[in-house]
């Protein structure tokens, strides 16, 4: 059985493999390997929602 932190670990990446599937579903060109590339800050994250909102938005 799993421990916590591994529950955590799978379940985060999970959620990165399900998200890059997402973007690539939705036509987006990722350069690199499902769990290689991570953002490097959350206001790299921010941006990057920002950016998708505005593309977005009607």
């Amino acid at each position: 059985m799993l421990d916590e932190q591994q529950k955590r670990m799978r379940f985060k990446a999970m959620q990165r493999r399900n998200y890059q599937a997402s973007l690539q579903l939705e036509g987006f060109e990722l350069d690199c390997q499902p769990e290689v590339k991570s953002l490097s800050s959350s206001n790299t994250e921010a941006e990057e929602i920002r950016r998708l909102r505005q593309a977005y938005a009607r």
